[in-house]
């Protein structure tokens, strides 16, 4: 072999063997989105199958409308399955919500079928509570055994590639699953009336949503807190669940380096 085609040689070997390097050192991002859209998918799903079934047992509230001839009793809508699934969704992570930029909870919001906050079996807002956190684990988990993580370090770094999905939902909870509350019973539910008695949301004013003859004149639009949803349901909360899933795959390592940081001290 000539030293021109040995020189050759060994760039292509060192190129390789770079490459091995760069692909070994990458986080494995597509794999963490597939398992963390698996498991986003899989639980919302479950939730929206229990809204379902909450949807079909809860009677709406029921207001009086002046028809040409005397009063009709009129159903108010639901909150929409889609939507209150994914309100249930989200509460999972300790989520808030708003009401007209004031801060509320899920069970405030009236004609909610919210399966977390209205559950049709006995135990199954705890059921699906543990099994939205432990999904996330389970992603976590599955990336870094897929992966083949070599220590704690690296199966922490593959676990948490299972975050993206679950940031990609909290932000299209946070901008479109929210429901706008504009007939008068339904208002007044939130905020009270023109008397002391307050509302399921007491910091809302009467004032600002009825005029003087009792009449809606702003809606109250009602859904996730912007920035909870994103920190706590796109972050924070599935980052620390995924980790400690993909943690669980170096469960002795983990022991060990524990046991090790003690006997030092």
């Amino acid at each position: 072999m000539s030293t021109e085609e040995q020189l050759d040689y060994e760039e292509e070997s060192a190129d390789q063997q770079r490459g091995r390097q760069d692909d070994e050192s990458d986080l494995p991002v597509k794999e963490g989105a597939v398992f963390g859209a698996i498991a986003v998918v899989a639980t919302y799903f479950a939730h929206l199958f229990v809204t379902l079934v909450a949807s079909a047992r809860t009677t709406p509230e029921i207001t009086l409308e002046q028809t040409s001839d005397d009063m009709a009793v009129v159903a108010t809508d639901l909150v929409s399955s889609w939507v209150a699934a994914g309100w249930s969704y989200v509460a999972s992570f300790g989520v808030g919500f708003e009401a007209a930029g004031e801060s509320a909870t899920i069970t405030d919001a009236p004609n909610n079928v919210a399966a977390i906050a209205n559950p049709p079996f006995f135990l199954i807002d705890t059921v699906l509570f543990l099994a939205t956190v432990g999904a996330v684990v389970a992603a976590g988990y599955a990336v870094a055994r897929y992966t083949e993580a070599d220590d704690a370090v690296e199966a922490v770094k593959a676990g948490v590639t299972a975050v993206p999905p679950y940031l990609a939902f909290a932000v299209i909870a946070a901008f479109l699953m929210t429901h706008t509350y504009s007939e008068d019973v339904l208002v007044q539910t939130l905020v009270g009336d023109s008397s002391t008695s307050l509302g399921n949301v007491a910091t809302l004013e009467y004032s600002q949503f009825f005029n003087d003859e009792g009449n809606v004149i702003s809606d109250v639009e009602f859904g996730p807190a912007t920035i909870d949803a994103i920190l706590f349901g796109g972050i924070v909360v599935p980052a620390v669940l995924a980790a400690a899933g993909g943690l669980l795959t170096q469960w002795r390592d983990a022991v060990e380096t524990a046991v090790t940081a003690v006997n030092e001290r």
